[in-house]
C-alpha cells in the first residue's frame, strides 16, 4: 500500500479509528497478540504513525512474555529506550492508552480485525486502479468476505459469463475422439505403483474430478492417501496441495518422514511412534537426514500444507483457486464434513458443497481427493457401501470414485465362519494375469484392510481389494481381491 496520506480522504477517514480499536484491543489482552501476530505487520498492514507505534511496542513486550500492558510494566520496559520512551510520552503516555482500552471490549476484536482487513482491501483495489470510492457507502456495510464475494462476482460476470452456463454442441464422433482413445487421453495420473489393482480399476487420478476416499475414525484414511496417492503424484512431477482442518502440520510430517523412510528408503527403525517419543539414536537422526535430502531433491516446492480452522467450503475453494493458478494440479482436503453438523439441513449442505467443489474441480482442471468418515453406527457393517457415509451419502452422486475402507475382524480369516475368502490371480510365464485365482494365507498377527470400490465411472463399481497394512512405516501392500459377506 501506499503511504496514508496518498489516498482518497473518504478512504483513510476512518483509519485511525479502525487501527486504533484493533491495537488496543491487544493491549487489553495481550495474549490476542498470539492470534494476529502472524497475519498482521506493523509496517504492511498498519498505516497510521501511531497504530505503527502501539502495535510493535505491544508487540515486543508480549514477545518479552508480559502478560498485561499496565502502567507499571509499560514504564518499567520503556525505561532506557529513550526513542521509544520519547514516543510513548509524546503521544500522551499511558493516560491515553488507559482511556482508550477502557471504551474497547476485547470481545469485538475479530470484529475490529476484519474492519481493518476490508479497509486495507479497499485500499488495495484502489491501487489496482478500481473506482472503490463509488460504492463506499455500500461497502462500509460489509464484511472482508463479502467484499471478496462481491468483486469475486463482479468479476465472474465480466470474464467467465457465468449467467450463461449453456453449450449446444452436436455430439458427433470427429477426428479427435478417435484419436483421443488411441493415446489413452482419458487415463489419469497413475498411482499403480503403490495399488495397481485399484489404479487399473479407476483408471489412475483424473483431474477434473472429485473423488472420495472414507474410513471410520482412526482407520488410516490419512495415511492411505500419502501413501496411495500423494507420493505417486510428487514422483510422476506433479503439483498437490493438502487442505487440512484437523491434523495439524506436525502430525502430517510425522506420516510424511515414516512413508519416506520405509517406502523410498527401505528403513523401517523408526516408527511413527518413536518418532515423538524423541531420544533419537545417532542411526535414526542419520536416516531422518537422509529422508530430508530425499524430500528436498524429489519434492521440495511441489508439496503445500494449508491448514483451515472450521469446515468452511470457501476457504477450500479460495485455497484450490489459489494455489491452481500456481500449477498445483491436485488437492488433498481431509476432512470433508458439514460446517454445521448440528444443522437440520446438514445432509442437503454437504452434498450442496461437494457440487461445489466439483464445479471449481472443472473450472480450474484440479483432481480433488477428500476424506470422509464412515457414521459411528455402521461400524458392525461387514460390507461397505455409500449408505455408511457420514451424513450424506447422496454425495456419492457427485463424485467420480467413492472407495471406502476398514479393517478386517477375526471371523474373516481363513476358515473362519465370515472368511473373505482373499485372493489374486495366478500369472502365466510372460507375467500376464490369467484368470485362475490362488488363495491368499492371511497371517492373524498382520493388520489387512479392506478397500471397497462402490463407484467409479472408468469401470464396474462393487469391487473389493485387500491390503496389509502396517501403521507404525505406513506401509501399505496391495496383495489381492476379497469377497467379504454382506452381512452384519
Amino acid at each position: 500500500m501506499n503511504q496514508i496520506d496518498n489516498y482518497p480522504s473518504e478512504l483513510i477517514s476512518n483509519r485511525e479509528h479502525i487501527e486504533a480499536s484493533f491495537v488496543f484491543c491487544l493491549w487489553r489482552n495481550p495474549e490476542l497478540y498470539g492470534d494476529y501476530e502472524k497475519d498482521v505487520m506493523a509496517d504492511r498492514d498498519l498505516l497510521t504513525e501511531d497504530g505503527r507505534f502501539y502495535y510493535s511496542l505491544g508487540l515486543e513486550m508480549y514477545n518479552l512474555e508480559y502478560k498485561s500492558f499496565d502502567d507499571a510494566s509499560i514504564y518499567s520496559y520503556i525505561e532506557g529506550k529513550e526513542v521509544l520512551k520519547n514516543g510513548f510520552t509524546r503521544r500522551g503516555g499511558y493516560k491515553t492508552v488507559d482511556e482508550i482500552k477502557k471504551i474497547l471490549n476485547e470481545d469485538n476484536v475479530d470484529r475490529y480485525y476484519d474492519e481493518l482487513v476490508k479497509s486495507n482491501m479497499l485500499l488495495k483495489l484502489h491501487d489496482k486502479g478500481f473506482n472503490v470510492t463509488k460504492e463506499l457507502t455500500r461497502f462500509q456495510k460489509m464484511t472482508s468476505k463479502n467484499l471478496y464475494d462481491y468483486y469475486e462476482y463482479q468479476l465472474d460476470n465480466v470474464f467467465l459469463n457465468r449467467g450463461s452456463g449453456v453449450k449446444i454442441e452436436d455430439l458427433d464422433f470427429e477426428d479427435d475422439f478417435i484419436e483421443a482413445c488411441d493415446t489413452g487421453e482419458e487415463m489419469g495420473l497413475s498411482y499403480a505403483a503403490t495399488c495397481p489393482l485399484l489404479n487399473y480399476h479407476t483408471l489412475g487420478l483424473h483431474r477434473s474430478n472429485v473423488q472420495i476416499f472414507a474410513g471410520f475414525s482412526g482407520t488410516g484414511k490419512t495415511s492411505f492417501c500419502i501413501n496411495s496417492y500423494i507420493l505417486p503424484i510428487l514422483d510422476q512431477g506433479e503439483k498437490v496441495t493438502i487442505i487440512a482442518n484437523e491434523m495439524n502440520k506436525r502430525a502430517w510430517q510425522h506420516i510424511l518422514m515414516a512413508t519416506i523412510l520405509s517406502q523410498k528408503l527401505g528403513y523401517f527403525g523408526l516408527p511413527r511412534k518413536k518418532q515423538k517419543m524423541g531420544s533419537l539414536t545417532d542411526e535414526q537422526k542419520e536416516k531422518m537426514q537422509e529422508a530430508r535430502e530425499y524430500y528436498n531433491t524429489h519434492y521440495k516446492g511441489r508439496l503445500k500444507f494449508a491448514k483451515i480452522y472450521d469446515y468452511s467450503i470457501d476457504d477450500v475453494k479460495k485455497i484450490i483457486r489459489k494455489m491452481a493458478k500456481q500449477g498445483f494440479n491436485y488437492c488433498l482436503y481431509d476432512t470433508f464434513k458439514s460446517e454445521d453438523s448440528s444443522s437440520a439441513t446438514m445432509t442437503g449442505e454437504l452434498i450442496e458443497s461437494s457440487k461445489q467443489l466439483l464445479q471449481i474441480a472443472e473450472k480450474e482442471d484440479v483432481g480433488i481427493i477428500i476424506t470422509m468418515q464412515l457414521a459411528i453406527y455402521m461400524e458392525n457393517t461387514r460390507y461397505l457401501t455409500a449408505a455408511c457415509l457420514s451424513g450424506a451419502k447422496g454425495v456419492k452422486e457427485v463424485v467420480s470414485e467413492l472407495v471406502l475402507t476398514r479393517q478386517i475382524w477375526e471371523d474373516e480369516l481363513n476358515g473362519e465362519k465370515f472368511d473373505i475368502q482373499a485372493y489374486r490371480f495366478k500369472k502365466d510365464a510372460q507375467g500376464k494375469f490369467t484368470k485362475i485365482k490362488e488363495e491368499i494365507i492371511l497371517k492373524p498377527d498382520k493388520k489387512y484392510m479392506i478397500v471397497f470400490l462402490d463407484k467409479t465411472r472408468n469401470d464396474e463399481g462393487d469391487t473389493t481389494l485387500l491390503y496389509q497394512f502396517d501403521g507404525a512405516w505406513n506401509k501399505w501392500i496391495e496383495i489381492g481381491y476379497c469377497t467379504p459377506k454382506h452381512q452384519r
